[in-house]
């Protein structure tokens, strides 16, 4: 996983929103829009979130998969980043 982009896609509120959903369950990208929706978020768009889940899925804090019923999903790859700051920079593990 790169550090750089794992910190760059956790700099943002709403793709931190859509974490806190994924924890629940993997969903898609309409459950995503719906469920952000009756959380008060503004998401007009089903691209908006879809561009949001894949700089997650880039910077490896997200998978992506296709389920025969559901289509497309998203789930997390990990429950827990670890930062550390060491001497000789910045270390990440699971």
């Amino acid at each position: 996983m790169d550090i750089a982009k794992a910190i760059s896609a956790l700099d943002s509120p709403f793709r931190r929103e859509i974490l806190k959903i994924l924890v629940e369950r993997p969903v898609t990208v309409a459950d995503v829009l719906s469920r952000l929706k009756a959380k008060g978020h503004v998401a007009k768009y089903r691209e908006t979130v879809y561009r949001a889940l894949e700089i997650l899925v880039d910077s490896g804090l997200v998978e992506k998969y296709y389920d025969r019923e559901k289509g497309l999903c998203y789930k997390l790859s990990l429950n827990r980043i670890t930062i550390e700051i060491r001497k000789n920079g910045l270390e990440m593990g699971e």
